[in-house]
């Protein structure tokens, strides 16, 4: 499910540049973009489709991700639906499931597993073979649920041909202000949950903010991560000192030119995830760029933070084992940097520079970032 949401997320970050049409192969599967996107092509596997208008008019039998202004499925899919836009509509049965998310969702033919659908005004007018998962403002069920149904809604509406096999989940604003028919589902099958988050534009928000933690979570949390980074910066001092060592040396020398140098490696990592969703093929390599930057990241946490230990125990006296005072670099450093973090404001800005000096400083051994970093 993570891979399909990205590739989504990585269609409709395309949308706004799609000036020319674009057509791609790979292997079975197909890729299109342009200003008005129509797939009728028959025998294709997937289909990847973005635009501002994209219809589906040709059967495939795999799954289709597709993301627009119009998103209209017009043939039957032998697979999943992953699909997001203002207005999206299901005119061909789907054999898998269905995700959507749009402003408006129209769902006019079967879908055979699950349906999940998250919008502003929703109708399912087919039947639904699994689950489903309805989040509106206005909702409207004309059709037979054969498994569990959730809907939560402000305006909730029933067809004469609405039922659901399995248990109703609702969730109210004020409980019990949502009419269910009998015939749609006994009330015995009914589950009245009171929602604890208002609504703002179909999303929720939390009416007083969330529950604010006390400093005492908030610090018990702090440190629980700075002791697994300092496990973890001890370890790597333990299996690769040189290293280590080297990279503490550095930041000892360099540690502005570091935060700089870690920054251009972060920000060429994220951005070359978006750059490369603008070309289709590329969308498929969004995730692995957005992954290494999170592991260049938390790379940088460790080596900052075994950093700045071993500068705070350079001004204590040398131990005898040398092994030693390496562990201690990790577990000191990483338990200051969880300190750091916890000042208000200036020690978030502190943490993002160590975890920048960090990345910058493994860098510049890696050689695709090495010359933005020289």
């Amino acid at each position: 499910m993570l891979k399909n949401l990205l590739v989504i997320l990585g269609l409709m970050l395309a949308v706004p540049a799609l000036a020319q049409d674009e057509v791609a192969t790979l292997g079975n599967d197909i890729y299109k973009a342009g200003q008005s996107v129509r797939m009728d092509e028959d025998g294709r596997d997937d289909a990847f489709l973005a635009g501002e208008r994209v219809r589906l008019a040709a059967p495939v039998t795999g799954n289709a991700h597709m993301a627009g202004r119009w998103v209209d499925i017009g043939a039957e899919l032998g697979g999943s639906l992953y699909a997001a836009g203002q207005r999206v509509r299901i005119e061909g049965a789907v054999a898998g499931d269905a995700a959507v998310a749009g402003y408006t969702i129209a769902v006019d033919a079967p879908v055979a597993g699950d349906l999940r659908a998250f919008g502003s005004e929703v109708s399912v007018m087919a039947p639904i073979g699994e689950s489903m998962i309805l989040n509106g403002e206005i909702v409207e069920l004309d059709a037979p649920v054969a498994g569990d149904a959730v809907i939560s809604t402000r305006e909730l509406t029933f067809g004469p041909g609405a039922r659901i096999d399995g248990t109703l989940t609702l969730y109210e604003e004020e409980v019990g202000t949502l009419v269910v028919p009998e015939e749609v589902v006994p009330a015995e099958r009914i589950t009245r949950i009171e929602l604890r988050y208002k609504r703002v534009s179909g999303a929720f928000q939390h009416p007083d903010g969330g529950d604010k933690r006390s400093f005492g979570e908030v610090a018990a949390d702090y440190l629980t991560w700075g002791v697994v980074i300092g496990l973890i910066a001890a370890v790597a001092a333990l299996i690769a000192p040189k290293a280590m060592g080297g990279f503490a040396d550095d930041l000892a020398a360099r540690p502005f030119r570091n935060v700089l140098s870690g920054f251009l490696g972060l920000s060429v990592l994220l951005g070359g995830g978006v750059v490369v969703a603008l070309t289709m093929i590329g969308a498929l390599l969004t995730p692995f760029f957005w992954l290494a930057a999170l592991a260049l990241g938390l790379a940088g946490l460790v080596v900052g933070a075994f950093g700045l230990g071993a500068k705070v125990l350079s001004f204590a006296p040398a131990l005898s084992k040398s092994w030693i005072s390496r562990v201690l670099a990790g577990v000191v450093g990483a338990m200051l940097t969880a300190m750091i973090g916890l000042v208000p404001f200036l020690g978030w800005i502190a943490l993002m520079a160590i975890v920048a000096a960090g990345a910058g400083t493994v860098s510049k051994r890696l050689p695709i970032l090495s010359r933005l970093a020289d």
